[in-house]
């Protein structure tokens, strides 16, 4: 069976929150017709930046998520803003979470956060020959902390359950396969 777009039949803006949109549609299949309903978040897309320092660590920060009540270990990153470039974004996202900045930028590579009912997609960057330039820049609300760990230790953080967020273990895939 080939699988097609499905005809979006209505879309019912439901709640607007800080950060996202959540949406209702109601969707009709072209294969059976059936409509059913669906819950879709729009959100702003973001970015992730693998920073790596001239002597081959990689930049890493701490962070408390209120969606896990947890302090997570993850590479710097954030909501690109309204129509913003995403490198641009990135590169915002290292110098404010870090101090860190770089010249040598390579785009890793697209993702979607999670198609099932976000819209949102995230780009990875690689900064490379990263240096400390500047002081933390934070947003309101932010509470980060920055360290640097070897790259070659990366595979074991996510093996061990170091580093969870999936998006980040999704930036970091795209890294070990543009290296090789």
């Amino acid at each position: 069976m080939k699988i097609i777009k499905w005809k979006v039949i209505s879309s019912e803006l439901a709640l607007t929150a800080n950060i996202f949109r959540y949406v209702k549609v109601k969707s009709q299949s072209p294969t059976n017709g059936q409509i059913g309903n669906f819950d879709v978040v729009q959100c702003m897309n973001w970015v992730n930046v693998i920073g790596i320092t001239k002597d081959q660590k990689i930049i890493l920060i701490k962070q408390y998520r209120h969606g896990t009540e947890e302090v997570t270990v993850e590479i710097p990153g954030g909501a690109a803003n309204f129509n913003e470039d995403p490198k641009l974004g990135a590169i915002r996202e290292l110098r404010e979470e870090t101090g860190y900045t770089s010249t040598n930028w390579k785009h890793l590579g697209r993702v979607d956060a999670n198609p099932a009912f976000m819209n949102n997609q995230c780009d990875t960057y690689l900064a490379l020959d990263c240096e400390k330039t500047h002081e933390q820049e934070f947003d309101p609300f932010e509470e980060i902390e920055v360290y640097l760990k070897d790259v070659k230790d990366l595979p074991g953080m996510v093996a061990s359950g170091e580093i969870t967020h999936s998006i980040v273990i999704a930036a970091l895939y795209l890294y070990s396969i543009s290296s090789k």
